[in-house]
């Protein structure tokens, strides 16, 4: 299988017109779920190659879409400088960016938090980008392909189904500024940190879109996700970074976006294996998406959800709009 991979990039390597006449070009391949992408060294200078996955429009990733979201990032600092792009496939060539990974401890602290909520206000300030973002409708969609292909349906699915209607009620009626362009998958392995000029530069705009601020603010959250949320302190001083003050009603919708935030990363994960199981995407060494989906309605979604009840059954609607 790799080898055929390394077919694959040699091919596209070939399509870009100022890599003809290199001298030495190096391939290395980096980590990827639903794309392959490699660190490609031309002559001494380092780019990535984002190799798109197959069926990815099933998965509603439209790549004219994600090119606009990066370019306009780039312009603004706050993103990769795009060099080449191929379509039909949509395979993608940026600058290699010479940044590090935060690890959870680092990333707790309050300056650290504040310093990525900037970062979330800076991309809130960018262009549309023509692709309009709803985890209601995603996840539905997720839901859809997964039932397609026969995967088994959590049992406690209807429960999830009943407070996503609350979480959507919410939004309908939230009469505050909360859609904006957004990222929507600030995990931590979604940007750098460049130590040389002090910014944070994004990766990865596959979902970007016009949407809610609440659910890039739920994945701040969660940017660490294998170790779960950040404290209650912390989320205290993002939203207070982000709005510059805390009603009750922001922490509701933010509540509503996280249980969002865990639904949709669970009803992913079903879909991915649905579509593995019928051959339509690769399978990952070492990642299991039905486990990883199984385990995310068992335990991270019944909790947030359980937040968000109690949340939404205490604080008043009407507090701050």
């Amino acid at each position: 299988m790799m080898a055929n991979i390394m077919d694959d990039v040699q091919q596209i390597l070939a399509r870009v017109p100022a890599w003809q006449h290199a001298q030495e070009i190096s391939v290395e391949r980096l980590a990827g779920l639903t794309n392959t992408n490699f660190r490609i060294t031309v002559d001494g200078e380092r780019f990535v190659l984002r190799v798109s996955g197959k069926n990815t429009e099933r998965m509603g990733i439209n790549r004219a879409h994600e090119l606009a979201a990066l370019q306009a990032a780039a312009a603004a600092g706050i993103g990769p400088q795009v060099m080449v792009f191929l379509p039909p496939e949509g395979h993608l060539v940026t600058r290699w960016v010479d940044g590090r990974l935060w690890e959870a401890s680092e990333f707790r602290t309050p300056e650290n938090v504040r310093r990525l909520t900037r970062t979330v206000q800076a991309i809130h300030a960018l262009p549309p980008n023509g692709a309009v973002f709803s985890p209601f409708q995603r996840v539905n969609n997720f839901l859809d392909i997964a039932c397609s292909f026969g995967v088994p349906i959590p049992s406690n699915l209807e429960d999830c189904q009943e407070t996503m209607a609350q979480v959507q009620a919410d939004q309908d009626r939230d009469g505050g500024e909360w859609q904006r362009f957004c990222h929507n998958d600030l995990v931590c392995v979604n940007y750098l940190v460049v130590d040389a000029d002090d910014s944070i530069q994004v990766l990865d705009w596959e979902f970007s879109g016009w949407g809610d601020v609440y659910y890039d603010l739920a994945t701040v959250v969660y940017t660490h996700d294998s170790e779960g949320p950040i404290p209650h302190s912390l989320e205290e001083e993002m939203l207070d970074c982000y709005f510059g003050a805390v009603t009750n009603w922001q922490r509701r919708r933010l509540a509503g976006m996280k249980f969002m935030l865990m639904l949709f990363t669970g009803a992913w994960a079903l879909a991915q294996h649905g579509m593995m199981q019928g051959g339509l995407i690769l399978p990952v060494e070492g990642f299991d998406y039905l486990e990883f989906a199984q385990f995310l309605f068992l335990k991270d979604i019944s909790d947030v959800r359980a937040q968000f009840l109690d949340l939404s059954g205490n604080s008043r609607v009407n507090e701050t709009r």
